[in-house]
């Protein structure tokens, strides 16, 4: 069964956006700065496992490297200002591996959302699908992924989709990019 890259890109995206919030909690010298990172740095990994991307290593790496920070044999050492340098120099890198998984998917469902808005424009103009508003709306969402399926002019960019993406995914894309009064 397929992953979904729907669910992936939104869970990364909701990741990256949360990182400015991190960065400035380092400007305003949070004494929690080292901990916000190492739950973010965890949310990512747990994502990119869930999804079995190999960059979760390198996301580990960088847990790691923040926590061997702690520990130290010099006389004086701090552990704090250590982790903190460290945390502060990996900061980068990490939203950049994020980003770096992140774009290849964006960019394959972003060309599967041109192509569903093609489909749902040309469903739309045979008149043969109308939404009623006591049919529940993923049923609606269903039968219009029925029909693209069945008509043989829609039937091309149907089974491109489905090369793509999960039949979730499609369902959920549908979803997004309807607008329902074309179906009115």
């Amino acid at each position: 069964m397929k992953k979904s890259q729907f669910i992936l890109v939104s869970q990364l995206k909701e990741q990256l956006q949360g990182l400015p919030a991190i960065v400035s909690s380092l400007e305003k010298k949070d004494p929690l700065f080292v901990e916000k990172t190492i739950v973010w740095l965890k949310a990512v990994e747990d994502i990119l496992s869930t999804n079995t991307i190999s960059e979760v290593s390198e996301i580990a790496g960088f847990r790691s490297k923040i926590l061997a920070g702690r520990i130290s044999d010099e006389r004086g050492f701090n552990a704090k200002k250590n982790q903190l340098k460290i945390t502060a120099g990996l900061l980068y890198d990490a939203q950049n591996c994020v980003l770096n998984v992140l774009l290849p998917h964006e960019g394959k469902m972003n060309e599967c959302r041109d192509i569903t808005k093609q489909l749902l424009a040309l469903a739309a103009q045979t008149n043969t699908l109308v939404y009623h508003p006591e049919v529940k709306f993923e049923d609606f969402i269903q039968q219009i992924w029925w029909f693209i399926l069945s008509d043989p002019n829609l039937n091309p960019g149907g089974i491109k989709l489905k090369s793509m993406l999960s039949e979730m995914d499609i369902i959920m894309l549908i979803a997004d990019e309807i607008d329902i009064k074309d179906f009115s």
